[in-house]
């Protein structure tokens, strides 16, 4: 291991934490001591502990892939097959954060990262999508400020 990474590092020893998925991505830690992830092709999202086992956190997940906090501490999830970004209320709902950019249906919203100052950042890649489907002509790096106001980056 080099020297940065044992500062933050613990080991530097692979360890499996579960199997049986079909397509992992998005993982995520949350400040309460588990990590999140998607299995895309299942439409699910996990939480699994340390020593623990996969738990499902969500189902019919919209083909989730990315996964972030907002300052909230909310969930926000870029759902590809939805063509969206949710997020989850503090009540348990599922509410649309982001599905359109100037008027226009998002192409298949994919990872995403939230920023310190509440920004969110999320691709929109065009691929997957038939050319006839897609309302915006570009693959890109769109951005969501806290007031809700969007821009390309």
């Amino acid at each position: 291991m080099t020297e940065r990474l044992s500062e933050v590092l613990e080991s530097d020893d692979v360890e499996r934490l579960a199997t049986d998925f079909v397509f992992t991505e998005g993982p995520l830690w949350h400040p309460d001591g588990y990590w999140l992830f998607v299995d895309i092709r299942r439409s699910l999202i996990f939480r699994i502990a340390p020593g623990g086992e996969p738990e499902v956190e969500r189902d019919n997940s919209g083909g989730s892939n990315g996964l972030t906090f907002d300052l909230q501490g909310r969930l926000i999830m870029c759902e590809g097959d939805n063509r969206r970004l949710t997020r989850r209320e503090d009540d348990g709902s599922i509410s649309v954060f982001v599905d359109q950019w100037e008027g226009k249906k998002l192409n298949r919203p994919n990872d995403l990262v939230g920023r310190s100052d509440g920004m969110i950042y999320f691709t929109n890649p065009n691929g997957r999508i038939a050319p006839e489907d897609r309302e915006i002509d570009f693959a890109g790096v769109h951005a969501v400020r806290p007031d809700g106001s969007q821009f390309v980056a």
